[in-house]
């Protein structure tokens, strides 16, 4: 057996095979609770008569768990790098599943904003990508964008299964008892999640609680540190840009279609694909980053979204829509995994959670201001197009960035041990 950087061969061998026993659990947890999230559509109707009460106020209720979510973000990322995140995701875990079942047995409506509001910020935030990619980041070194490209793809998996299985729960019994399974199902992850999850050797706390071997030279850059340097600043605009472009297809894609006159079938097939193509799209940009290297894929993935975008702006058609969904569903939701990729390779893995924790924060406002632009737009010119230009143009200012990190990064090869 050979040494190399303090670590046998045998010993890097029994990480790698553990680390994808630690990709399996984030993969079911991050699905279950950002899958529910997603799915919280289909409880919204039963909630106004259910709590009598406005659909707006519903709706606030759920604003407030975003808003929540994205305030708390930079506290995850800090706790992950100090307690772990087998304590991280446990506690997300027991508050996503307790608010559900909560809400599920609520009799009043301030006990849904309670619940639903703000006892479920803490489990978006704490299962959020920023977790899985800290967590998993930490067990990789070769295979880091695949292994982080499958972990992050639960939430597209689950948006294809949840949806149907909910609705399914709804008819047969009744919308309290369908969240009461779900929230129950979520609980149920608790155990495994405390039994096998455990920090990489060498990175943060150690399974016991107690401090695990010094990490290596590339892995002491603080988060105080990474903050000065501009590198933070191009991964926080990548964040940004990507949370406005997504969240603006994602919630106004179905509207668009309409808008420029097709049917809703195109319009909900559409979606559909891009989510269904999304999961196969995530881990394939994973696997991408391993082989040409985190940079140049996101430049990849940033450049054909704002052409496939322009395009579908300056020649709407059915051929440049089909073009756009296809774009979106390869090279749409695996953004995040191949930040996080890029952000390891250049800060190292001592301070991972809390550098990603606050950079997550711009993914999150990103995403609000996309939200908000795309509805803003229609009403007040008639179409999408503005909100469009204002994603193209998000998108392309982050290309130079991205490129001008050229030598900066340490490239897929590093830390290899």
């Amino acid at each position: 057996m050979t040494i190399q950087g303090g670590m046998t061969d045998d010993t890097d061998a029994r990480r790698l095979h553990y680390g994808w026993v630690i990709v399996a659990l984030a993969f079911v947890s991050t699905a279950m609770v950002l899958g529910a999230r997603f799915s919280m559509g289909l409880f919204l109707p039963f909630l106004p008569e259910a709590f009598d009460t406005s659909a707006a106020s519903v709706s606030a209720a759920v604003a407030i768990s975003m808003l929540g979510a994205a305030a708390i973000q930079p506290l995850v990322g800090i706790s992950l790098d100090r307690f772990g995140g087998r304590t991280v995701f446990a506690v997300g875990l027991l508050f996503a599943g307790a608010a559900l079942c909560g809400t599920a047995l609520a009799t009043e409506f301030w006990q849904v904003v309670l619940l639903m509001g703000l006892a479920t910020s803490v489990g978006y935030a704490s299962l959020s990508p920023v977790s899985s990619t800290t967590l998993v980041s930490g067990w990789f070194d070769r295979n880091r964008g695949t292994a982080l490209g499958i972990a992050t793809s639960g939430t597209k998996v689950a948006m294809i299964v949840l949806p149907p299985t909910l609705a399914a729960l709804i008819v047969a019994y009744d919308w309290r008892r369908a969240m009461l399974v779900l929230g129950l199902a979520i609980l149920a992850l608790i155990p495994p999640v405390l039994a096998f999850m455990r920090g990489a050797p060498g990175i943060g706390p150690s399974r016991k609680g107690g401090t695990a071997r010094p990490a290596a030279d590339g892995d002491h850059t603080t988060a105080r540190q990474a903050m000065r340097l501009p590198a933070f600043w191009v991964i926080s605009a990548c964040l940004f840009a990507n949370g406005l472009m997504m969240n603006l297809v994602f919630v106004h894609l179905p509207s668009y279609v309409m808008s420029r006159g097709f049917d809703t079938a195109l319009a909900a097939t559409g979606l559909a694909l891009v989510g269904g193509i999304g999961i196969f799209g995530t881990v394939v940009t994973g696997w991408l980053s391993d082989r040409l290297g985190p940079r140049l894929v996101l430049l990849l993935m940033f450049g054909a979204r704002a052409l496939a975008t322009l395009l579908v702006v300056l020649m709407p058609a059915t051929i440049t829509f089909a073009a756009f969904v296809l774009v979106f569903g390869f090279l749409g939701y695996g953004a995040i995994g191949v930040i996080a990729s890029l952000a390891t390779n250049l800060f190292g893995r001592r301070a991972i959670g809390t550098i990603l924790g606050f950079a997550y924060v711009f993914n999150q406002t990103g995403g609000a201001i996309g939200t908000f632009a795309g509805g803003a737009s229609l009403e007040w010119t008639g179409s999408y197009d503005a909100a469009l230009w204002l994603t193209i143009v998000t998108t392309l200012l982050a290309l130079p960035g991205i490129w001008l990190l050229a030598g900066r990064s340490r490239g897929p090869e590093a830390g290899r041990s």
